[in-house]
């Protein structure tokens, strides 16, 4: 089960499996977006191999595009998100995305997961705000 469907226009590019040629090999982006597809979280941390193979690097440089690549969704359904749009600026400069982008990488948690977090976040963010609001203001 994907955590969020390749299928879905994110990045505002078609993503049609019949205009890929398959003689050449695919990279960046669509590279990404085919690995991807159709697969599970348990063997998400498993795609770093494949990653380096594809774009003939390190480990450790393809375990950085493949969290890079997480972080880049994760801002695009942030984006998406009516609950976080707003919110976007306090994200950045306040919780660690990064962090939350390894975990997907990793195969520990969903991207859907990861908004499910922020999304708790805020709420109890602005629930904090307004209790704060009223202690100081009786106290």
């Amino acid at each position: 089960m994907n955590s969020y469907e390749n299928s879905d226009n994110i990045f505002g590019k078609d993503n049609d499996k019949n205009d890929i040629d398959i003689r050449e090999p695919s990279k960046g982006k669509n590279a990404l977006d085919a690995l991807h597809e159709d697969i599970i979280k348990e063997n998400e941390k498993n795609l770093n191999l494949k990653i380096s193979d594809i774009y003939g690097v390190d480990y450790d440089e393809a375990n950085e595009i493949h969290i890079n690549y997480h972080s880049l969704r994760l801002r695009k359904m942030i984006e998406k998100s009516e609950t976080l749009s707003s919110m976007s600026a306090f994200i950045d400069s306040h919780l660690d995305l990064k962090n939350l982008s390894t975990q997907v990488a990793f195969g520990e948690i969903t991207e859907n997961t990861c908004i499910d977090i922020l999304i708790n976040v805020m709420k109890n963010q602005k629930e904090t705000r307004i209790k704060d609001r009223y202690i100081n203001f009786y106290s």
